[in-house]
């Protein structure tokens, strides 16, 4: 009987300050920021395993909920073997089309990890792992940093709702958000934006406490506010 062989598919969705690692494979950061006035921005790409190579797939796909057009991006290069203790720097090149000139576009950056072919027969289930971590395209201009941009975020209580408003042109990434150590959902803010966020019912504080994530994906320290 011919062997089976299993491959089992796993998805990462990363946006904290941990270095994306998982089997073999570590990636060199968190998220990426391609600033408009460059012409290309890298991320490099570590295979630790002393014996197993690994075929890396590697595209640009539009974030959640932001249509289906192609993003104007490439990664080069799109396929490649990476050797045991092998690193490569991977090139992000834009590509023909438009993005808004006023404010940052994010983008989903794939990274997937293939393990080889089993030698011999016999069943073996092989896990293909494919990392998720967001692409900031950040316009010439824009000279925005989670640090400051988070100063000047607004949030208001309005009866069950929090309303929350970035008046800046770059995304806030945000976490631990909560309302008198009541937890809430929210993991990101996007330029220009206002959002409406229902508080639990038993929310009956006035402070609230968050934390912003950086370019380089480190955490701030606790954010504490009066609403």
């Amino acid at each position: 009987m011919r062997g089976r062989r299993i491959i089992l598919f796993l998805s990462l969705f990363l946006s904290f300050g941990i270095s994306p690692c998982w089997s073999g494979i570590i990636i060199g950061g968190t998220r990426v920021i391609f600033k408009g006035e460059s012409a290309d921005t890298t991320l490099s790409v570590l295979n630790k395993d002393a014996a197993i190579p690994y075929l890396l797939q590697t595209w640009i796909e539009p974030f959640t909920g932001q249509g289906k057009d192609k993003p104007p991006f490439t990664v080069i290069p799109p396929v490649s073997r990476l050797e045991p203790k092998q690193e490569r720097v991977l090139r992000i090149i834009k590509t023909k089309g438009e993005l808004p000139s006023d404010r940052e576009s994010v983008f989903w950056l794939n990274v997937k990890n293939i393990p080889p072919s089993p030698d011999k027969e016999g069943s073996k289930l092989e896990i293909a792992i494919k990392t998720r971590i967001k692409l900031f395209w950040r316009p010439a201009g824009i000279n925005e940093k989670p640090e400051t941009a988070s100063q000047k975020v607004k949030w208001q209580r309005q009866g069950k709702m929090l309303v929350v408003t970035n008046p800046t042109p770059i995304h806030i990434n945000v976490i631990d958000v909560a309302v008198d150590g009541k937890p809430l959902e929210l993991a990101m803010i996007k330029p220009f934006d206002t959002l409406q966020i229902a508080l639990p019912a038993d929310a009956v504080g006035k402070t609230l406490t968050w934390h912003c994530i950086s370019d380089y994906g480190a955490i701030s320290d606790a954010i504490r506010q009066p609403l």
